[in-house]
């Protein structure tokens, strides 16, 4: 591997950022010690410029090093990592630049987390559909995968989340030791019937309810997290609905109601109602995820509550960090559907 200038630095001496002259002749070995990954990913969280270089030029290694380099330079600018503010900005010039060179064309000639940095930082739109149409070729898609994305943007600030991304952002070994995580499924018109078929699919395990029963539910164009629970206070079977956004419609909450009951709820479903998207638009599938993590965090297993308090909190957050919630998720859920795809 060629250590090669990208934007900043051409000499080694500055070059080698926060490393030792041991660690940075050992950038030119095949194997490089998680040690030395771990500096150049802190130091570049902290702003240093050649950290982040060399970071870059690690990335375009075709091998496991590569894949760990683009993770590190991913996480920090999706807000993963620890960074500074700025350092995602950073990150995305020094890949526009690799980008520019015909050098490195043919390396970044299909879908990665460094040609998703690269997406987000071109300014013109028709480079980014055809990023997108690059992302979304068959050629690209394992096919055993999650189906790609039908976006005609991958970077909107304001696109819809899909089933596969979602999923995908829900199957961590966190969240399953926790929940049982069902497929999101579509309750809209003439899908009205699949949640009730579902749930009665699986009441008839033997391990019914031993996890929090998960549904991601698409209730027409909008995503809300529907909860079945045993309630150990009470010993009753209880549920709610998370939703972000206004009131669902009578009959949306008349299928839910009649879908629960199948699952043995006696008492009325708690509804975690109000509009939290205002800065975060058409983020009710990032919203889910969230009340996921929420959930999987609290100590108190009082699930309602703990969603209430995260909305009431949310909906206090000045505009810059509600901004800031929208882009982070929206980077950290491709993140995360991208590992599904290429494991």
């Amino acid at each position: 591997m060629a250590i090669q200038p990208t934007v900043h630095s051409p000499t080694n001496a500055h070059y080698s950022g926060s490393l030792t002259t041991q660690q940075f002749y050992g950038l030119f070995d095949k194997d490089i010690p998680q040690e030395t990954l771990d500096s150049l990913a802190k130091s570049s969280g902290e702003g240093n410029l050649n950290s982040i270089d060399l970071l870059h030029n690690l990335a375009l290694r075709q091998d496991s090093v590569g894949k760990q380099a683009q993770n590190i330079l991913f996480d920090l600018f999706s807000g993963k990592l620890p960074a500074k503010k700025g350092v995602d900005k950073e990150i995305q010039e020094t890949s526009k630049v690799l980008y520019q060179s015909a050098h490195h064309q043919a390396v970044l000639s299909k879908p990665s987390k460094l040609l998703y940095i690269i997406g987000s930082a071109l300014n013109n739109i028709a480079d980014k559909l055809s990023l997108t149409r690059l992302f979304m070729e068959p050629d690209n898609i394992k096919p055993a995968a999650p189906k790609p994305l039908a976006e005609s943007n991958l970077w909107c600030d304001n696109r819809m989340q899909q089933s596969d991304e979602l999923y995908s952002n829900l199957i961590s070994d966190d969240y399953l030791a926790l929940f049982s995580v069902n497929y999101p499924l579509d309750i809209s018109e003439d899908n009205a019937a699949l949640l009730k078929i579902t749930i009665e699919e699986i009441k008839r395990q033997s391990n019914f309810l031993n996890k929090p029963e998960i549904f991601p539910i698409n209730t027409g164009a909008h995503w809300v997290l529907f909860m079945l629970y045993h309630d150990v206070t009470d010993n009753k079977v209880k549920s709610f609905v998370f939703n972000s956004y206004h009131q669902l419609p009578s009959e949306i909450k008349q299928t839910i109601t009649e879908c629960a009951k199948e699952a043995g709820i006696q008492s009325d479903i708690e509804y975690i109602e109000g509009n939290i998207q205002e800065n975060v638009p058409n983020g009710c599938g990032l919203f889910v995820i969230e009340a996921v993590k929420q959930l999987a965090e609290t100590t108190t297993k009082n699930y309602v509550e703990t969603l209430k308090n995260f909305k009431n909190n949310f909906l206090a957050l000045p505009l810059a960090e509600q901004q800031q919630f929208n882009q982070s998720s929206r980077r950290q859920l491709y993140g995360n559907y991208h590992d599904t795809l290429y494991p």
